[in-house]
């Protein structure tokens, strides 16, 4: 196995550290953990050891980083990925073909492996991420988590000595979670070195050999204490807790409303309402359909059926008004960016709301510090870290005051703290402009009790659960 050697890293931009005196020592053949808050540094630092910073984002680095001598972004891509293997947070930057089975061929193709073995490692890579039936799929249409399990698969198929990777499972759900785990742990023990990125800690138990914290820049490897708060909280299965809805006043219904992706069928013959002023939940695998559902809300996306809003036939609505009705917040957050700097985009906000007084310069800046946003204003808002760009657009889309907003995994790549900061900026403007709340996640943890309803979407079914009143 190559020399990995990281030692007083430090990088910036226009002098602004990122990363202050960073020194790392991965232990080879090891399974290791990166955490650290949003905004912290951590995909900085995997982009710096995969040799795409600073080449692709300018800056200022110093310190010794390099790969048996060699400064690893002077080495040229293809022998470099032969060692070190980068799955990006968004697994759409990743892609670059339009279906699985092309993605990995393209990839190993540009690793120049053996024409004849290349069907082979692309097969037994998609079927250990249980995406075999997916793999002459278009890659668009699958959800974020299938999205993020071909991307894992393009990274193992790569066979690198080191595996970086960038909160791998944020989009996916429980029981994939903990199956990955595994199967990365599988690779470690043939004698990969792995480092994940992850806000979320469960499933790691008995697993990890090494944890490392970043935090303002600065990286330790965790003292005894940190390391068992750490793992204390690998364990923790959470089960949400709501009640069955007792209430009649509705604003969305479906009615026999069926969702199909091509053949497959989706959602069948669903009859169901949202109610009113509440927040409701919705969960189930990846790839169920449950984002799929939400396009179709917001008339991005057929059904057969009827779905309506306030007792209106949504085919009828006009899509100008229907967009400002129900609006949908994205599962990736730079698709809802229109300006490039994150102030622009809150002028912008503020001009289109429906209820501007109510977002004044001051009201902006008491969420921004309570987001841990403030300081940021002239940051391009493509540069800013993945949960920082989370952050970002609910609130963006919060100053909408739309009636009704659909959040899809607006908890995914944030650290818990920023979870129920967000949670709570949710849970207070929702209630001050009287919104209706439908949000698809797999981070429960922090929201095991606050939500007032949870619908469950498996086997083409939405049922409501919980507990009688």
């Amino acid at each position: 196995m190559a020399n990995f050697k990281i030692d007083q890293v430090t990088f910036a931009y226009n002098d602004h550290p990122i990363l202050k005196n960073v020194t790392l020592q991965l232990k080879p053949g090891s399974f290791n953990l990166l955490v650290g808050p949003s905004g912290s540094g951590k995909s900085t630092l995997l982009k710096l050891l995969s040799g795409l910073y600073p080449t692709f984002s300018g800056g200022q680095l110093s310190g010794t980083l390099t790969l048996d001598g060699y400064s690893v972004d002077d080495i040229v891509p293809f022998q470099r990925v032969t060692h070190i293997g980068y799955l990006f947070q968004n697994p759409s930057r990743q892609f670059v073909m339009e279906t699985p089975f092309e993605e990995l061929q393209f990839t190993l193709e540009n690793l120049q492996i053996d024409a004849n073995e290349i069907p082979n490692r692309i097969e037994k890579a998609i079927t250990q991420v249980g995406m075999q039936d997916f793999m002459f799929h278009d890659l668009m249409t699958l959800s974020g988590g299938e999205k993020q399990k071909i991307a894992l698969a393009a990274v193992l198929a790569a066979d690198s000595d080191y595996l970086l990777l960038d909160e791998p499972f944020a989009n996916v759900d429980l029981a994939a979670r903990l199956d990955l785990i595994q199967l990365i742990k599988k690779y470690q023990l043939k004698g990969k070195t792995v480092l994940i990125a992850d806000h979320d800690w469960s499933g790691y138990a008995d697993i990890i050999d090494d944890i490392f914290i970043l935090s303002v820049g600065e990286l330790h490897q965790a003292n005894a204490t940190e390391r068992t708060h750490i793992l204390s909280q690998s364990t923790i299965t959470p089960k949400v807790v709501t009640s069955l809805p007792m209430q009649t006043e509705s604003i969305i219904d479906l009615s026999s409303v069926q969702i199909k992706n091509g053949e497959r069928l989706l959602l069948d013959s669903a009859t169901l309402s949202f109610f009113k002023g509440k927040k409701t939940l919705i969960t189930g695998p990846n790839g169920v359909g449950k984002s799929t559902l939400f396009n179709a809300l917001v008339k991005l996306y057929p059904y057969s059926g009827k779905i309506f809003f306030q007792s209106q036939d949504i085919a009828k609505r006009k899509n100008k008004y229907h967009v400002r009705d129900v609006a949908l917040v994205f599962q990736n957050a730079e698709q809802q960016f229109l300006a490039m700097t994150v102030e622009e985009e809150l002028k912008q906000a503020q001009k289109t709301s429906l209820q501007p007084k109510l977002w004044s310069n001051e009201q902006l800046s008491s969420l921004l510090k309570r987001l841990d946003l403030a300081g940021l204003e002239n940051h391009i808002v493509y540069q800013l870290s993945g949960g920082q760009q989370k952050k970002l657009q609910v609130l963006l889309m919060l100053m909408t005051n739309s009636p009704v907003l659909l959040f899809d995994e607006p908890l995914a790549g944030l650290d818990s703290l920023s979870q129920q900061n967000l949670l709570a900026v949710i849970d207070e403007v929702t209630r001050q402009q009287n919104q209706t709340i439908i949000v698809i996640s797999h981070q429960l943890h922090v929201v095991t009790h606050w939500f007032d309803y949870h619908l469950s979407f498996d086997h083409q079914q939405l049922i409501y659960r919980g507990t009688k009143s």
